[in-house]
């Protein structure tokens, strides 16, 4: 007798990520509906084991019935592995290839930073499960003026892992960002939450004053193609679509600067500018008296590592930046020699003057040039010097209540306050270091800006970010009314006003009218990316690269 063995059918575990509890999910397969039931992972993410190799979607159904409701609007290709990809619902692609600049050999890197994978995944959009009791959760919304923290539980999850935080810290972050009705947040993993490559410190940024979704994301870009410290950038599903970057931190310094990476590094003072209380105490580097640094638009982000930190290292750089500036108006060769070695004992100039470099090419509005603002200052105890590091890029690229002809301008000497703030003006004072910003601003112009290079890194976070970016635009804001204005409003009246908040250099009165309205309207994803978005307040990424290239070779000498 002749025997037919049949074997049994290719299985795989098929995983879909859906916050969806009013309803049940299935996986659909040759019109076969696969019940999907929360997984021991995450209560959000959905498992079942079906039949390989066959086209499928998934579907949502009616609560405890079979019915369809709902379902991805395409089909995907057969799963052929025992599982899939943790996969987002309804959305086309969960890892794509990332078209990303080189890394720029000309630029010295002065930092070792770590690996970043697990926070950061290359050619992902994470989700962020937060979970704790909703009156919290309101709680944090409702105070959204104040730094009022709740602990939180946290799944972080990517395509092909999920990651668990107990007693996170959870709060709004931002200084004027809180008044979007879009918040922004800040997440403290506790001190054991080493999971995401030791970064603990963690903000998700709004974009709701940037329709591209991209300047965060690119600028952090740019730093890590010309070799600077600073934090990268990832996207994040969570009440919307936010860029998530890290916040500088003593664990941060330790990710970024230390050689052995050990947790025994003794990590030296950070100092941040905040911009400016008034035209004549901002955070522009001038020489002050130890006293008025108490008063300033400075803090002490981070103390040295188990001292108390104080203003003295400041103190004593600005009144180096002082005399050295005296001495220049003196110079002859030999001096000049004795000049630049002082100053590569103070800081790392080249760092500072690409930083600078990158913030005239990028039409950076509330950096250190054009607002003495989101900036900091670390004194490196391996180089015992000041390591300039940049911060805070959603006004990159000609975005915001800022006169767009000003940030477009191509020559540099002419951008902003570059030419008087004490720290650039001392040192493009010495033709080494003019010679030095000039080249690294070509290079930066041939092997980043232009646009066969950078629009095609531009094109692939567009197909990143798509669909996503059309789904963050159809859910409603955790706050109501006009944007900005409510928030603006009742700071003003409870006196929460930033004490730094003097505008920044190209502040522009119809540029801010057009930018308060346009915060509340929709603007196209596509003219966010190509141009003409039909507002004064914003340049598409696209066309400032054109408009800023397109000046800066101008006044090139011919």
């Amino acid at each position: 007798m002749n025997r037919k063995i049949i074997g049994l059918a290719a299985q795989t575990l098929y995983s879909v990520i859906l916050n969806s509890p009013e309803t049940d999910a299935a996986v659909v397969i040759d019109n076969q509906i696969y019940v999907l039931s929360p997984s021991g992972k995450s209560s959000i993410i959905l498992q079942v084991k079906a039949p390989s190799e066959r086209p499928y979607f998934y579907a949502r159904l009616r609560k405890n019935t079979r019915e369809i409701i709902d379902r991805e609007s395409f089909v995907r290709a057969p799963a052929t592995n025992p599982w899939t990809y943790n996969e987002f619902y309804n959305r086309t692609q969960t890892v794509q290839e990332m078209i990303r600049f080189d890394v720029l050999d000309e630029f010295t890197p002065q930092f070792t930073r770590a690996s970043d994978d697990k926070l950061h995944p290359l050619g992902e959009i994470a989700t962020i499960h937060i979970t704790a009791d909703q009156k919290l959760i309101d709680d944090v919304h409702d105070h959204y003026l104040d730094d009022y923290e709740v602990k939180v539980n946290m799944t972080h999850i990517t395509a092909s892992a999920v990651r668990h935080f107990t007693e996170c810290d959870f709060a709004v972050s931002g200084r004027t960002s809180r008044f979007f009705n879009k918040l922004p947040y800040k997440i403290k993993l506790p001190a054991e939450g080493y999971d995401l490559d030791g970064f603990r410190h963690l903000r998700l940024r709004t974009t709701e004053n940037d329709p591209s979704y991209m300047r965060d994301y690119l600028t952090t870009e740019f730093l890590r193609a010309i070799n600077q410290p600073g934090t990268r950038a990832s996207y994040i599903r969570a009440i919307g679509l936010f860029t998530m970057i890290e916040k500088y931190d003593d664990t941060w310094l330790e990710r970024e600067f230390n050689p052995d990476k050990d947790q025994t590094y003794a990590n030296g003072i950070l100092y941040e500018g905040n911009g400016g209380k008034s035209e004549e105490n901002r955070a522009d580097l001038s020489y002050k008296d130890l006293k008025d640094f108490e008063d300033s638009a400075y803090t002490i982000e981070e103390d040295p590592k188990d001292q108390n930190g104080t203003f003295v290292e400041l103190m004593k750089f600005t009144a180096f930046i002082r005399d050295q500036a005296a001495l220049e108006k003196t110079r002859n060769a030999t001096l000049e020699a004795s000049l630049i070695a002082n100053w590569e004992k103070q800081i790392d100039v080249e760092g500072f003057l690409a930083n600078i470099a990158l913030e005239f090419l990028l039409g950076s509005a509330d950096g250190h040039v054009q607002n003495t603002n989101n900036y900091y200052l670390y004194k490196d105890p391996t180089q015992n010097r000041f390591i300039y590091i940049a911060w805070d890029f959603d006004y990159n690229l000609c975005n915001g209540a800022y006169s767009m002809e000003a940030l477009l301008e191509g020559d540099y000497r002419k951008f902003g306050w570059l030419s008087d703030l004490p720290l650039p003006a001392a040192l493009l004072a010495i033709p080494k270091y003019r010679t030095m910003i000039e080249s690294q601003i070509s290079i930066m112009v041939t092997k980043l800006l232009n646009p066969t290079i950078s629009f095609p890194v531009v094109d692939s976070v567009v197909n990143l970010i798509r669909e996503d970016v059309a789904w963050d635009q159809t859910l409603p804001r955790v706050r109501k009314g006009p944007s900005f204005i409510g928030g603006g409003l009742r700071s003003f009246l409870e006196g929460k006003l930033d004490d730094n908040a003097i505008p920044p250099y190209s502040t522009n009165i119809f540029s801010a009218i057009d930018f308060i309205i346009r915060i509340n309207k929709y603007i196209d994803f596509d003219l966010a990316i190509e141009g003409n978005t039909g507002h004064r307040s914003v340049l598409g990424i696209k066309e400032f690269i054109r408009r800023k290239l397109a000046n800066y070779n101008a006044q090139l000498p011919s």
